[in-house]
């Protein structure tokens, strides 16, 4: 899709028909006076037609995508408190600048602070009750250590007694071997393998009494680790210090959406700040352009408030996804179309007006250019037009011009190369009524635009 401001009516429309109207009221006064006179109808009728000349000119065939949209700030930052609480003071309103650090509204922090003051002290209480029990617990484990290290001393010291016995019963048996010293080594023997699995058990029980203790110590931490209460005070004093709030930019406050007496509630937009330092136009793009719009393309951009000044620009983001949010507002594609941002390299829009831009897509430049309805094709496809070439006599006669044409660009088709130049009367002839070879009077040329200034070869007429 090309740039529909390329785009024009076909030239002297208006007026052709005001001169048609006119030739037709003259071909009745002519034809009269004619049959009167005996003269030739068919030369009169010829010299009445009107015949439309323009000078071939110079034009912008840049490629280029037309757009329409809204001024914003490069940046917009939507303002919120954690507090929930009431709104005491409002101290912006929509249009004030701010900067960064300014207080923009303050809330009611009088039932936060009593909240806080309030579980400050339940937990308080809490770790003192915590401690208490956690120092009780520590002095079980100590305890059990003691108790331990006592029974394993005492059955260690009945294990080395029995193992002297039954080494002294062993040792007497092995010297005088017999039924009275048999008995007593036996007898040793089964009191030492008593102390030995005695010694064992005490290990045993001591050692789970020990880890019994310590894990009391483990399970209180965990009974003790509820952080719901710290957790809401870690939240309270956040909403506590959010009761005065910030700007956390400069710029304008374009959007106020809470007052005095309001209750906020986190995540809600209290206020709305833009930064003005650069400004964007944001504009929605019809399907048919938007795969051809690409970041970092020129644009020139125009609003009613600076009349026919055009200001630089260029794409910075192009979004090729239909928004499907709803009841969204304030962005371009909330409508469900697509969306571009264009950076303005310039101050004086304000946000919020309606501005227009051209983002060019292909710059050609100034080219040569004739209509594309006024190029004529030989059978072998070579291309022409028709000129008005000025005659001594004042007439004209239509003369054939050979043309390479280039693209096309609405109306209009690229002149590369050929016999055409720039100032040659182009003869403005849509239905192919004139041939090569014909001649008007000066009478019969009329022209949009003045026909006085015409190149060497160029054709001269008269407005009528």
């Amino acid at each position: 899709m090309k740039d529909k401001n390329l785009a024009q009516k076909k030239p002297g429309k208006k007026k052709k028909i005001g001169i048609a109207v006119a030739a037709a009221a003259a071909v009745i006064v002519i034809l009269a006076a004619v049959r009167s006179m005996g003269g030739q109808t068919a030369e009169v009728a010829s010299m009445i037609s009107p015949v439309e000349v323009e000078p071939v000119q110079r034009r912008d065939l840049s490629d280029t995508i037309s757009l329409r949209g809204t001024i914003a700030g490069e940046s917009r930052t939507n303002v919120t408190s954690a507090a929930a609480a009431e709104i005491t003071a409002m101290n912006v309103q929509v249009g004030d600048v701010v900067k960064e650090g300014d207080v923009l509204c303050v809330l009611d922090s009088e039932a936060i602070e009593e909240q806080i003051a309030s579980l400050e002290k339940s937990i308080s209480d809490a770790d003192s009750v915590d401690s208490i029990n956690g120092k009780q617990l520590a002095d079980a484990v100590e305890q059990a250590k003691i108790d331990q290290q006592v029974q394993i001393e005492a059955a260690k010291r009945q294990l080395e007694e029995a193992e002297q016995a039954a080494a002294a019963a062993a040792q007497a048996y092995s010297q005088n071997p017999g039924d009275e010293t048999f008995p007593a080594a036996m007898s040793a023997q089964r009191s030492l393998e008593a102390a030995r699995s005695n010694y064992a058990v005490v290990l045993d029980s001591t050692n789970r009494a020990v880890e019994n203790a310590q894990l009391q110590v483990e399970l209180s931490k965990y009974q003790n680790g509820d952080t719901t209460a710290q957790d809401t005070l870690d939240d309270l004093r956040e909403q506590l210090a959010d009761c005065e709030v910030k700007a956390p930019c400069g710029g304008v406050v374009t959007a106020v959406n809470m007052s005095v007496g309001d209750i906020n509630a986190k995540q809600t937009t209290i206020l709305t700040i833009e930064d003005t330092s650069r400004l964007k136009l944001v504009a929605t793009v019809e399907e048919a352009d938007i795969l051809r719009l690409e970041e970092g393309m020129k644009a020139s951009v125009t609003a009613d408030a600076t009349g026919a000044e055009e200001i630089s620009g260029s794409v910075t983001r192009v979004v090729r996804v239909k928004n499907q949010s709803q009841g969204m507002t304030g962005d371009a594609a909330a409508a469900g179309g697509y969306s571009v941002e264009i950076s303005i390299d310039s101050s004086k829009l304000l946000i919020g007006m309606e501005a227009k831009a051209r983002v060019i897509v292909q710059d050609k430049g100034m080219m040569l250019a004739v209509p594309y309805d006024l190029i004529r094709y030989d059978e072998d496809g070579s291309a022409f037009v028709l000129t008005a070439v000025k005659n001594e006599d004042g007439s004209a006669t239509a003369v054939r011009k050979n043309i390479t044409v280039g693209e096309e660009v609405d109306y209009y088709t690229e002149v590369t190369g050929g016999e055409l130049s720039e100032g040659d009367m182009l003869i403005y002839d849509y239905e192919g009524m004139i041939a090569e070879g014909d001649s008007f009077s000066p009478e019969q040329m009329y022209s949009e635009q003045s026909l006085e200034g015409t190149s060497d070869d160029g054709g001269e007429g008269e407005t009528q």
